[in-house]
């Protein structure tokens, strides 16, 4: 009985019959479902395709020529004209040394050692989560009330604009926080994603092709390492966002595109091998991935191999060193990589499944990928400014078209005339490097070759039947142009500066002359330098350092569990004014430095502030750990005041004692100040009476020693020198003999106050 009333009674195998029956009804509508998607997506994208390819080829010419021209190549009809002439096949690498040059000097600039061309700022008035409104209105009613029972006036308007400027700041200091936050983030993000590697070969395609592109972030499941206890390694898997560098022969925009969003559909042309295609399956429903489409792939083309050529496969391969492709089928696996818009009617008709589309009506940008007839991934790009993921920058931007101009086609006729010129100079050097010969070969032997010449040699000759001066060999000297040719080789590789802003002194060329001659001088022309660096770098900071920083916080914004990094933030590009921030800003923090070395500056900005200065140029000459930390310096600090406060105290100890001593040893003078007066006034007595006496004791001495000299004479010359000693019989100096003046024995004057001795 099937059923008794309103209740029905299904058996366990009706019921299982019946879960088997929906489940198949299921599966057959997701292989409907997908055979749709594979027939008309993949039907769609393959015109697409063939439409992108046509509007392409004018390009794929600049492009190959542009690599011809780095690798110093001729274009295969100008060499076959040049080998048709004969002469020297040279090419001058100028175009390559201007590319290296611009590309070592973008990376000196966008990628420091120490530092990053990007940042974080929070916006200048951050917005105000909910969580910090809804305790708003209690606060305020709170305060209100508890003026109210105080008896105190109440200002609503008042309470509530302080609590919400209180508001305003807590956020400011808390998007502050998780700004500094996310960039750590991030950064670990680009350095564990190969971002260094693709940027590196984005650059050389930025001074190599008109335009040059990155694709990122691509979520990717990669294999990773853990550790268990005791440190041992265990394989995991996770996945993280990368970072690649997509060549500019692999990426086909519309022909209505003028940039990387605008256009309705842009075309990566990738190549993917078993390991990629299996990291792929497994990530996730939400990253579109179908891994029933992944399986069959693997299953038709694992084993030999997807390769579908181009016209310029062979040549490319051979100017980027991979001719060997040619000869080997290879195992790698050709697909598609579609981003396009698409309306939400034409979505469900290509299968896409209803859930995922809200409006049937609205615009949708998808993100698809075609492997032969199976296309393995379908999803709506979910950003909300729906933007690709692909990045792109030019050398020299083109307004309007979706390619820009190269260094190589900047000073193009600039290289093909000093190829020219260099030909020309090797041909007629290789001309006028010796004489050349004429012969008439009617007058040699018949044993002589004309060929074979060296010096001294020995020529034989017949007569000539022809009268006159005809000599069997006329030698004449070819004129040497080699000098007039070397002036317009260096005229033009000058311009290549002006056509390029590239000048030779960035690169170490020590010809510079005029200005450059001095250090004030080439400081001038680096600076006009500078300016057309930092335009190309604007342009790598506005398409693509900026993008790509923007995703990737979108991306953590979105998906990431970390709530403390989460903030109302700016993406920053500094990349274009890191040379005068590296620069300037250095010099200035060194002249700030020197500036505030002061008592009275160091008052204003405290010792935290002279920290803070210090760590910033210890961290830019690459000292890390130099400068101690803020807890560092505020356990020095007090350290060091406690060691002021014991010196002080034992300074304070000494100047006590030393009072002490003073006052004992002026109680002890004091008792003996009466003597000490009267040795005083004895002391003066005596000076006086010395100054007094002090005249009659210098003519004492004078007659002394008129006296010892009399006596010296008289005992020389037996009392002859007396009446020869002057008129009268006196001694010069005024002393009669035998005066009362009389000498020492030996000659010594008496001292003043000495006694004379008796004989």
């Amino acid at each position: 009985m099937a059923s008794l009333g309103l209740l029905q009674y299904r058996s366990a195998a009706d019921l299982q019959a019946d879960e088997q029956a929906e489940a198949q009804r299921i599966r057959d509508e997701q292989e409907r479902r997908r055979q749709l998607v594979e027939s008309s997506l993949g039907a769609h994208i393959r015109r697409s395709w063939e439409s992108a390819k046509m509007a392409k080829q004018e390009v794929e010419y600049r492009l190959l020529d542009c690599l011809r021209r780095r690798k110093g190549e001729y274009d295969p009809d100008k060499l076959t004209a040049i080998r048709k002439e004969g002469g020297a096949e040279i090419y001058m690498m100028l175009t390559a040394t201007k590319c290296r040059a611009a590309a070592a000097w973008i990376r000196d600039i966008m990628m420091p050692a120490n530092e990053k061309p990007w940042g974080l700022d929070p916006t200048p008035v951050a917005e105000v989560p909910d969580a910090y409104l809804r305790p708003l209105a209690a606060q305020i009613q709170a305060q209100a009330q508890q003026m109210q029972q105080q008896g105190q006036p109440v200002d609503m308007a008042a309470l509530v604009e302080q609590a919400r400027e209180q508001i305003r700041q807590a956020v400011q200091e808390k998007a502050d926080d998780a700004a500094k936050r996310h960039e750590d983030v991030i950064e670990d993000q680009l350095a564990e994603g190969g971002w260094d590697e693709a940027f590196e070969a984005f650059i050389d395609d930025f001074v190599t092709y008109p335009a040059a592109f990155l694709r990122a972030p691509i979520l990717r499941r990669v294999p990773t390492l853990a550790w268990l206890e005791g440190w041992q390694p265990i394989k995991t898997e996770t996945i993280r966002p990368e970072f690649e560098r997509v060549s500019p022969f692999d990426l086909y925009p519309s022909p209505d595109a003028t940039s990387v969003d605008d256009g309705a559909y842009l075309i990566e042309r990738a190549r993917f091998t078993r390991g990629q295609l299996n990291q792929l399956m497994g990530i996730g429903q939400g990253s579109g991935y179908n891994d029933e489409a992944i399986r069959r792939v693997l299953e038709q083309y694992g084993q030999g191999g997807l390769r579908d050529w181009l016209w310029t496969d062979g040549e490319r391969a051979e100017l980027e060193g991979r001719g060997h492709e040619w000869l080997t089928p290879g195992d790698t696996i050709d697909g598609l990589i579609y981003s396009g818009g698409a309306q939400g009617v034409t979505l469900l008709q290509w299968g896409v499944s209803p859930d995922e589309i809200e409006d049937p009506l609205a615009e949708y940008e998808i993100e698809a990928i075609l492997i032969g007839q199976h296309v393995i991934r379908v999803r709506i790009n979910r950003d909300p400014l729906e933007r690709r993921p692909y990045h792109k920058a030019s050398f020299q931007p083109v307004p309007g078209s979706f390619w820009g101009q190269a260094i190589p086609e900047l000073m193009a006729d600039i290289q093909d005339v000093c190829n020219a010129t260099a030909r020309s100079l090797v041909n007629n050097l290789a001309i006028s490097s010796g004489p050349q010969v004429e012969v008439y070969e009617d007058r040699l032997q018949p044993s002589e070759d004309p060929t074979d010449i060296y010096p001294w040699k020995i020529w034989r000759t017949k007569d000539s039947a022809v009268t006159g001066n005809n000599r069997a060999l006329n030698f004449f000297q070819p004129q040497s142009n080699a000098a007039e040719l070397l002036s317009v080789y260096d005229q033009f590789e000058r311009r290549a500066d002006d056509a390029t802003n590239i000048p030779r002194y960035i690169y170490g060329n020590e010809r510079i002359g005029g200005a450059g001659n001095t250090a004030s001088g080439l400081s001038m022309l680096m600076e006009s330098a500078n300016k057309g660096i930092k335009d190309a770098i604007r342009h790598i900071d506005r398409g693509v350092l900026r993008r790509v920083i923007g995703a990737l916080w979108l991306h953590n914004m979105q998906f990431s569990d970390d709530q403390s990094i989460k903030g109302d933030v700016n993406v920053v590009a500094r990349g274009s004014s890191a040379m005068l921030i590296r620069e300037q800003t250095h010099q200035l923090r060194e002249q700030f430095l020197q500036l505030t070395a002061n008592d009275y500056d160091m008052g204003i900005i405290g010792h935290d502030g002279r920290r803070k200065l210090l760590d910033s140029i210890a961290e830019k000459l690459d000292m890390p750990g130099l400068i101690p930390s803020e807890e560092q310096m505020q356990q020095n600090l007090a350290s060091q005041q406690e060691a002021q406060q014991a010196q002080a105290k034992i300074e304070q100890a000494k100047a006590q004692a030393e009072i002490a001593e003073k006052q004992a040893r002026a109680q002890k003078y004091g008792a003996d100040a009466g003597q000490v007066q009267a040795d005083v006034v004895q002391t003066q007595t005596e000076t006086e009476a010395a100054r007094q006496m002090a005249p009659l004791e210098a003519q004492k001495l004078l007659a002394e020693i008129a006296k010892l000299i009399a006596e010296t004479r008289r005992s020389t010359d037996g009392g002859a020198g007396l009446e020869g000693a002057g008129p009268a019989g006196r001694i010069p100096g005024g002393a009669a003999p035998g005066g009362a003046a009389q000498g020492r024995a030996g000659g010594v004057p008496r001292q003043p106050g000495e006694v004379p001795r008796q004989r």
